[in-house]
């Protein structure tokens, strides 16, 4: 069953309280780093992390979230307010629904593998949920060892490398990637995402060989991977550094702001729109639009105009 929408005067209320909480001086300070079903664990420091309660109308808290908790009468542990967020990843479910994912990241990266083989338009949403919320996104390509002597078997590299993306090739088998992967999450706070099978746990255990992670196999019968990761969970790195891991989706559908075109989210179609005859073009079949010139000329990918064309449609819908 669909979860029922809010009204604009709940949302106050729920953005009041958790307000009028979080700016007390009287309650302790803490970072949620496991989040399953209502059971929240939040980390005081070091040496301290409780299970805490939620007090009513703050909404939703998520891995990563700075939060004021207070201790009841009855020596129990409750939320009470959430800090001000950097940011907060998101995404659509099947319901459309908005569910979010995890908050005060500072890099995602986006999980493919060999097998399953990618999927360039779920990359795609994927690069949207981070442009739109200003969270740099890394793509990396786990399982390389399963490819033989192709040095750009997806074109990964031929189509993102050259808008900025960073692109990690890795295999937990062979270690190839592992040293420079593991560099890169140094002093950030990161997200694996990605859909269940491409290794995620598998990386998450290289990195945290102490921590017991259960490894996700593949099915034979259709190649996707059976989800595993059933709680979310924020891990400290040796040497520093956060690491949150999230339960596998098999699909993503980005939240989209409606305060803001989609093409933003696409940094090549968000530079070319700058030339294009008319500042609210859509980039479809607007006459002397810069980004239809570009696609015909090769300048722009067409696997990304496309996936561009096709969220255009959904948002639309």
């Amino acid at each position: 069953m669909a979860k029922r929408r809010l009204s604009q005067q709940q949302k106050k209320r729920i953005q009041a309280a958790q307000h009028a909480s979080s700016e007390s001086d009287d309650h302790d300070r803490g970072l949620v780093v496991s989040h399953q079903g209502g059971q929240i664990l939040v980390e005081l420091n070091a040496a301290a992390t409780l299970e805490c309660k939620i007090k009513s109308n703050l909404g939703t808290i998520v891995c990563g979230d700075h939060v004021a908790i207070e201790t009841t009468e009855q020596q129990e542990h409750r939320i009470v307010g959430i800090l001000a967020r950097d940011n907060l990843l998101q995404r659509v479910d099947g319901f459309g629904q908005v569910r979010a994912v995890a908050a005060n990241i500072s890099q995602l990266f986006i999980c493919l593998a060999t097998t399953p083989e990618p999927n360039l338009y779920l990359l795609d949403q994927y690069l949207l949920s981070a442009e739109q919320q200003q969270i740099e996104a890394r793509i990396l390509c786990n399982k390389i060892d399963l490819v033989e002597a192709q040095p750009d078997p997806f074109g990964l590299r031929q189509i993102y490398q050259p808008l900025g993306y960073r692109l990690v090739e890795t295999s937990v088998k062979t270690g190839a990637g592992m040293d420079e992967f593991r560099q890169l999450l140094l002093g950030q706070v990161s997200v694996l995402s990605g859909v269940s099978g491409v290794g995620k746990s598998s990386l998450t255990s290289w990195l945290l060989p102490q921590e017991k992670i259960k490894i996700a196999s593949i099915s034979e019968a259709n190649e996707e991977g059976r989800h595993t990761t059933r709680a979310s969970r924020l891990y400290h790195l040796p040497g520093g550094g956060d690491l949150i891991d999230t339960p596998g989706v098999r699909g993503f559908s980005p939240f989209i702001d409606n305060a803001r075109p989609l093409a933003h989210g696409f940094r090549e179609i968000r530079e070319l729109a700058e030339h294009c005859r008319f500042h609210n073009c859509l980039h479809r079949n607007e006459p002397r639009c810069a980004v239809i010139d570009a696609v015909r000329s090769d300048g722009v990918a067409q696997s990304r105009y496309q996936n561009y064309l096709k969220m255009l449609e959904q948002a639309a819908g």
